[in-house]
């Protein structure tokens, strides 16, 4: 198939920034189409909390106070059409609510082009916990200047809000909020060199001691042989400090003195410190010989060299990284043998084998929804064909061409929101959703496969009217 030629560019400065000018507007007005579409969208999907269940619905409240129920499982539906994960589509639907029922003259001005909805979803992120009340005050104040308006003036009008309309609430969030200090470790942005990065906001002494003891670790390696950069002992040398914490053994026991009064004392024991070991699980996709080095070249045989880390969201690292840290005496590596996923493995019963979910986990790598992208180990183990616990024997087996990983919400999903699925292949998945939209989810991402039946008012629909094929529509697997 011969690709189309892409239109000729503009030949001068001029001509290229009224063609930018002109994109610019019309994405403009295709986002507050968008924007209409996602209200129109949740205004089809208004729910009674009262008879929910019987409608196959699961009302929530997507917007702030005020805002409408809305079945939660209408987003999927969306989001896949939109090709996004469901948490971004919810984002958006949530924004658009907001802005709609709670804004509404911010949602005048997006609709006569006034106000671009990006603007207006950007203002209605900062009114989602105000009351109704803080809500209409902070859109009376932006409404007429969003497109002019500042993230700092911004924040300073929902701020009047919140002392005008929620002085309780305020007070509450400014007692909470009165301890900045904290500690983050970012475990999902890991480096191909093994490298994680975190950060800290301490009390002054804290920060001022820890700077001191990593700069005295990091002269004292330096004094010791060590050829690493100043940054690289600094760094060894706050780790240093971490597993000299680990020996101290902090323990709780309880001191009874008589009667009921029972008091609970927190003290270090160094008679029985932890062991100074950090666990580092990989699953690698190389040879033993490879990670140690006995294959006698230290670099295999031309295949890629790596492995996944499971605490650092499954990024993959270097096999001399590894290498390093399996000579290290601080960290046992625990590398995990290689799964046959040629391999077909069978329990009796409801629940899988330990090795079954490792295999499935594996297999998959993440739920298989589509474009969804939450980590498999993290979630739940599915009978695609739902087991028949009555009548095992009838269907619906324990076995790993029958199983597949689901988060808990699109498991929940899957069992009571009428989506269907089945496993062409290993690892390869078709879904159907309830207005018969069908996506394919493999190895290599997620994409949009048609339709499962002919969409009612088509002329396909008129001619094979009572004649199509309607997928099976198993009964949920509790």
């Amino acid at each position: 198939m011969k690709t189309p030629a892409a239109p000729a560019l503009p030949d001068t400065p001029a001509e290229l920034l009224r063609a930018v000018r002109e994109r610019k507007q019309a994405a403009d007005r295709n986002d507050v189409e968008m924007m209409r579409l996602g209200v129109h969208w949740a205004d089809l999907h208004l729910t009674d909390p009262e008879h929910a269940e019987a409608c196959f619905t699961s009302p929530k409240t997507f917007a702030g106070e005020g805002s409408p129920s809305i079945d939660e499982f209408c987003v999927p539906e969306f989001a896949t059409m939109l090709g996004r994960t469901c948490d971004s589509a919810g984002r958006f639907l949530t924004e658009c609510v907001e802005v709609a029922y709670r804004l509404p003259q911010l949602w005048g001005a997006v609709q006569a082009g006034l106000v671009a909805g990006w603007r207006a979803r950007v203002i209605a992120q900062t009114t989602l916990d105000l009351t109704l009340e803080a809500a209409t005050y902070v859109d009376s104040q932006v409404f007429w200047c969003a497109n002019r308006l500042t993230p700092s003036a911004l924040g300073r009008v929902v701020d009047e809000a919140r002392v005008r309309h929620m002085p309780d609430a305020l007070e509450k969030a400014l007692e909470k909020s009165a301890d900045k200090r904290n500690v983050t470790f970012d475990t999902q942005q890991v480096s191909f060199d093994g490298t994680m990065h975190l950060e800290a906001d301490l009390e002054i002494p804290d920060a001022l001691a820890l700077r001191e003891a990593v700069a005295s670790g990091a002269e004292h390696l330096a004094r010791l042989g060590s050829t690493d950069t100043v940054d690289g002992r600094r760094a060894t040398a706050l780790g240093d400090l971490a597993r000299r914490q680990l020996t101290l053994g902090f323990d709780q026991t309880d001191d009874t003195d008589g009667g009921d009064h029972v008091s609970a004392v927190v003290g270090v024991r160094a008679a029985k410190p932890a062991a100074p070991v950090t666990q580092i699980v990989i699953y690698a996709h190389l040879s033993a010989d490879a990670i140690t080095g006995l294959d006698g070249t230290g670099s295999g045989t031309g295949e890629a060299l790596c492995a996944r880390v499971e605490q650092a969201g499954q990024r993959l690292l270097s096999a001399e990284q590894i290498r390093q840290w399996c000579g290290r005496p601080d960290a046992a590596v625990v590398v995990k043998p290689v799964i046959d996923l040629r391999e077909r493995l069978e329990t009796k019963g409801y629940t899988p084998t330990a090795a079954m979910r490792d295999y499935v986990i594996v297999r998959d790598g993440t739920c298989v929804f589509p474009w969804c992208g939450r980590n498999a180990r993290l979630g739940d183990i599915d009978h695609i064909v739902p087991y028949d616990h009555d009548h095992p024997d009838r269907g619906g087996q324990t076995s790993t061409d029958n199983l597949a990983a689901l988060c808990r919400r699109h498991h929940r999903l899957k069992t009571k929101g009428r989506w269907r699925y089945r496993m062409t292949e290993p690892g390869v998945f078709d879904w159907t959703s309830p207005l018969g939209w069908t996506y394919r989810r493999d190895h290599t991402g997620s994409r949009s496969t048609g339709r499962a039946w002919p969409e009612p008012g088509s002329d396909d629909s008129d001619q094979r009217h009572g004649q199509h094929d309607v997928p099976d529509l198993h009964p949920p697997d509790q």
